[in-house]
């Protein structure tokens, strides 16, 4: 196995309100590893990964892709790097079907208004990838079991 980093987080720090949520944390992942954060609420799990998803900005530190120095400082900068984080707590939209859930970065791309037939088109074909052909892409996530 290779021994270059594929993300390499130096001396990150964070601070919310002058309260300290991260302080100079580092954290290295090479290609093929399983990392689990584990630690007490409020430890800066979440913040971390939040961090290198682009949902916050880092106070200090630095953050290499692939050996890279990179700024990432919002989600879509994270997801061009190829990053994505799937958070423990639900971040949905409720109100929304399954097809705007999953779409809901594109939504207000090509201005006001949403191809549907389209955007559930994608939504079905990408569930049916990811073995999820059972979930309609019309339902709303509201009304949806949690499971």
């Amino acid at each position: 196995m290779d021994n270059k980093y594929l993300v390499e987080m130096d001396n990150i720090s964070k601070n919310f309100n002058g309260i300290k949520a991260l302080s100079n944390m580092r954290f290295y992942l090479k290609s093929g590893e399983i990392h689990a954060l584990i630690g007490e609420n409020g430890a800066g799990k979440s913040t971390l990964m939040k961090i290198l998803a682009g949902a916050h900005i880092p106070d200090s530190g630095t953050i290499k892709i692939d050996g890279q120095i990179r700024k990432i400082n919002t989600p879509k900068a994270s997801r061009k790097l190829g990053i994505s984080v799937i958070y423990q707590e639900f971040m949905l939209a409720p109100h929304l079907t399954v097809a705007e859930n999953i779409f809901i970065d594109k939504l207000s791309e090509k201005g006001m208004f949403v191809n549907q037939k389209k955007l559930r088109k994608n939504a079905k074909k990408l569930l049916q990838e990811l073995g999820f052909d059972d979930i309609n892409p019309n339902s709303l996530v509201m009304e949806l079991p949690v499971a």
